[in-house]
């Protein structure tokens, strides 16, 4: 039996033979590797005996030490509502990509965004090149943000700010008075509980938009995290887009309120004042709140806007486009 049994097994082939001679080369190649890693440094030697591998590794130059224990960072993080579209069932938009075709632009933002949950939702349904601006305070800011920013929206974080007189901006506002760490603390703060923001613009801030002193931490705080900074221009003596252009951002402010009167007609002559200045100057920017006859105005308008001879754009977009027009022309070239 044992006989038979040993007959039926296969002979090794030349080939076969090969796998035990490959895993003696690799064994030796690693042991003469260890070797050589032991022989690095005379200093390897510890009272006759050779020292550990991490002795050894200790001796490397420092370089390599700092290297070892922090390695470059080779990809950037990743925000979830970057991955590929098709992950999340939509086909991909024109989000954060700029195309001049010499039509006049227009950016839209609707702020106040995160309170009322119903109403958000109903902003997100817009045009995807609406740009949306979530408050910081609402429990439910983080993932309707980032609900927006897989449908295609740019996102914003709506800071509040403190405003002349007793009206209240919400939790955590920015304060004239408040030190600079305060300040740069409550940013943080306010950009943490936003998921998948761009910019920010202020909410109110009437008050707080007039003092250089209070902006300056504010704005260097959104050049660390590589924001840009829309000045919602609540008041005609605000600072902000100046101390932002000063820091380095990339800045710019409101040009028509869509909203202040509530009601449906005046909300379509605001947007036809927005066309107006678009066409006067090359573009626009609106802000406009979610209030009901806002969105359902706006629903009606960016269907028609193409055919008018504009193109709707994120907020950012028409932001970048001035600043290149600012530019000396040669300059403004080398970025077209």
């Amino acid at each position: 039996m044992t006989k038979r049994r040993l007959t039926q097994l296969k002979r090794k082939t030349p080939e076969d033979r090969k796998g035990p001679k490959v895993s003696l080369v690799l064994a030796c190649a690693l042991a003469t590797g260890m070797a050589l890693g032991l022989a690095f440094d005379a200093n390897a030697y510890d009272g006759g005996r050779l020292g550990s591998f991490a002795n050894v590794a200790l001796r490397f130059p420092e370089s390599w030490q700092q290297f070892r224990l922090s390695p470059p960072q080779v990809l950037a993080p990743i925000r979830i509502g970057e991955w590929p579209s098709w992950l999340f069932g939509r086909n991909e938009e024109t989000r954060r990509k700029s195309v001049d075709d010499g039509k006049p632009v227009i950016a839209v933002v609707i702020d106040d965004l995160g309170q009322d949950q119903i109403r958000t939702k109903e902003a997100i349904a817009l045009s995807p090149n609406v740009t949306l601006s979530f408050l910081p305070y609402p429990q439910a800011s983080h993932a309707l943000s980032h609900e927006a920013h897989v449908a295609g929206h740019q996102v914003m974080v709506h800071l509040q700010m403190q405003p002349i007189g007793d009206a209240n901006p919400g939790p955590m506002a920015l304060t004239a008075g408040l030190a600079p760490s305060e300040l740069a603390r409550r940013v943080n703060w306010a950009l943490d509980r936003v998921s998948d923001h761009d910019g920010a613009n202020n909410h109110m801030g009437s008050r707080f938009t007039a003092s250089r002193t209070a902006l300056e931490p504010v704005m260097q705080t959104l050049a660390a995290h590589r924001m840009f900074f829309l000045d919602s221009r609540t008041t005609a003596a605000t600072q902000a887009e100046d101390v932002a252009r000063t820091t380095g951002l990339l800045t710019g402010s409101r040009d028509v309120f869509l909203d202040d009167e509530d009601s449906a007609s005046a909300v379509e002559r605001q947007l036809e004042r927005t066309e107006a200045r678009a066409r006067a100057s090359g573009s626009a920017i609106a802000i406009g709140h979610p209030h009901p006859q806002t969105l359902a105005a706006l629903k009606t308008w960016t269907a028609k806007l193409e055919a008018k001879g504009f193109r709707l754009v994120p907020v950012g977009q028409v932001l970048d486009r001035r600043a290149k027009a600012q530019r000396h022309p040669v300059l403004s070239s080398l970025f077209n």
